[in-house]
């Protein structure tokens, strides 16, 4: 498991269009969820998992 992750092109673009406010925690949970997964590259398919996630706990 890397200490630093590799960003996507899309999935950073994605987030970098989101409102400033909010950036951070998105990078947070997302990378988060990345490392619980072994995985060393966020991507577009892993933000929309994240989201979706978070959206069904809101229910």
């Amino acid at each position: 498991m890397a200490d630093k992750l590799e960003w996507d092109n899309e999935a950073k673009e994605r987030v970098d269009a989101a409102p400033f406010f909010v950036r951070k925690l998105i990078r947070h949970k997302v990378e988060k969820a990345a490392r619980q997964q072994g995985l060393d590259k966020i991507t577009v398919e892993l933000l929309d998992k994240v989201k979706k996630k978070q959206m069904d706990s809101q229910k």
